[in-house]
């Protein structure tokens, strides 16, 4: 098999079980919307945030190091281990002795026991951040589902069994913890990598090197990714939070699922081609347009069926949450275009160069955010796509000069996909009104299908081997498939 094939298989396998998880995260969320308050889906945010920030600095950067490293593959993933134990403890050490400093940021003293309660996820989750970064090292994504989809399982079930019992906020909380430890049993299950009690000497010091540049960028993305929550959450109150939660999720469990997934097979299918510039051009323009052609018209299908979308799945009082779906939509489209030029910087152990796009990204996004904040939420999601539809140009022309590529290369990666998604929105705009009147399960439906089709009519008519070699990828059409179709090779 081809490394490019190999590689598209590895995605596949990948996209198709972090989808699962979501689909699972997505039905769940729709059944709690309409057993919860979003209020409650508020002050389970404000904690999340929390642990998202403290995530970022969480192993020192030891588990992407442990999937960049090269050799000494049981002294790197002892060290990795240790860290992680390390940090944490600490972490929980910290967040329980913070809970109320973070509670009074967001102006809501009942946070504070949600966010000592949470803090048992940093010991949880460190120790199977060590085995999930083996799976991913080795691309054994097939694999990896079996943890991710018992963290989304037992998530849902615990979380929808308590809402159920009136446990309220809590239910969610309970339901957070029980899917991580359910990830954590599943991660040693498929991992027979196992600790010792053993210091790698020699190892630390570089692994930290290279960490800390991931760290740096890591933290950068976290102020860049969760800023719009922060502002919502502390300027606008946690009902608003959880609407803008409740819309952020439904792109979440689509198109970030791409970029996600994505991410987690290119930086390390980038980094085995780290010694040559042409085969890096060309893995990355081929990731590129493969990405685009899936989450473009993800992005463009949510903005017109947003309506019927939320009437259907979370009932008519989250109907505030329409006009956020749709600017949300936009902007991880966006964001999936540009996303990827980073896993070049990181595979090409250029960090530095990575945080200081972040930091350059940040230093326009918050203030704007900020300001966006004091009119409405909805003003806050228009602002976070327009500032990353410019940042995701800034990222394709970094990966230019690195890979010294064509402008006219990068359009022709994305070209396809552009113009049959301005196909599908045209199409769906131009049939929502006449739908409306139908209901809207009966609208969200005829769009889903007809938007889907002029889609893949367009995009088959424009370029059928692009399609026509995603199809080939697929995890249902086995080994065999994929090996007899005739995809090129990255070498």
């Amino acid at each position: 098999m081809t490394r490019s094939a190999t590689t598209l298989r590895a995605a596949a396998w990948a996209f198709a079980a972090t989808a699962g998880t979501r689909a699972i995260t997505l039905v769940a969320l729709a059944i709690l919307a309409r057993l919860l308050a979003p209020r409650d889906f508020g002050l389970l945010a404000f904690a999340l945030v929390y642990l998202a920030y403290a995530e970022t600095i969480g192993d020192l950067g030891t588990t992407v190091a442990l999937i960049y490293w090269p050799d000494r593959r049981e002294d790197v993933a002892q060290l990795t281990f240790l860290v992680n134990i390390a940090m944490g403890v600490a972490w929980f050490l910290l967040t329980l002795a913070l809970a109320p400093v973070i509670a009074s940021f967001f102006d809501n003293p009942e946070a504070a026991p949600i966010v000592r309660t949470l803090a048992f996820a940093f010991l949880i989750k460190s120790l199977g951040n060590t085995h999930d970064g083996l799976a991913q090292k080795d691309l054994r994504f097939r694999a990896r589902a079996i943890p991710e989809l018992g963290l989304a399982t037992t998530k849902a079930l615990i979380s929808i069994a308590l809402a159920v019992a009136g446990f309220g906020v809590w239910s969610l909380v309970w339901g957070h913890l029980a899917g991580l430890a359910a990830w954590t049993a599943g991660a040693w299950a498929i991992v027979p990598w196992r600790p010792r009690f053993a210091i790698p000497r020699g190892l630390i010091g570089p692994m930290v090197r290279y960490g800390r540049g991931i760290v740096a960028v890591n933290v950068i993305a976290a102020v860049v990714h969760h800023a719009d929550l922060i502002v919502v959450g502390r300027m606008l109150g946690s009902a608003a939070l959880g609407f803008y939660q409740i819309a952020y999720k439904i792109p979440e469990a689509s198109i970030t699922v791409v970029i996600w997934v994505a991410a987690k097979v290119l930086f390390p299918a980038f980094s085995r081609l780290e010694g040559s510039v042409d085969d890096l051009r060309r893995a990355y323009l081929k990731a590129l347009q493969y990405v685009s052609f899936v989450t473009v018209p993800m992005a463009a299908g949510l903005y017109v069926s947003a309506r019927p979308l939320v009437l259907v799945f979370f009932g008519p009082r989250w109907e505030a949450a329409i006009p956020l779906l749709q600017w949300l939509a936009v902007y991880m489209g966006v964001r999936s275009l540009g996303t990827h030029a980073g896993d070049i910087l990181k595979a090409t152990g250029r960090s530095g160069l990575l945080a200081g796009l972040g930091v350059a990204k940040a230093a326009v996004l918050v203030p704007a955010l900020i300001a966006a904040g004091n009119v409405s939420a909805e003003a806050v999601a228009m602002t976070l796509a327009v500032v990353s539809a410019a940042t995701s140009l800034l990222n394709v022309a970094v990966a230019q000069r690195i890979l010294r590529f064509t402008l006219s290369s990068a359009v022709r990666a994305i070209r396809t996909s552009v113009i049959a998604g301005a196909g599908l929105v045209a199409a769906g705009l131009l049939l929502a009104p006449a739908l409306r009147p139908l209901g809207p399960a009966a609208e969200l439906s005829i769009l889903v299908a007809v938007c889907g089709t002029v889609y893949v009519a367009i995009a088959a008519a424009m370029d059928r081997g692009l399609v026509a070699g995603l199809i080939a990828a697929l995890p249902l059409r086995g080994r065999r498939a994929i090996e007899a179709r005739e995809v090129e090779s990255w070498r």
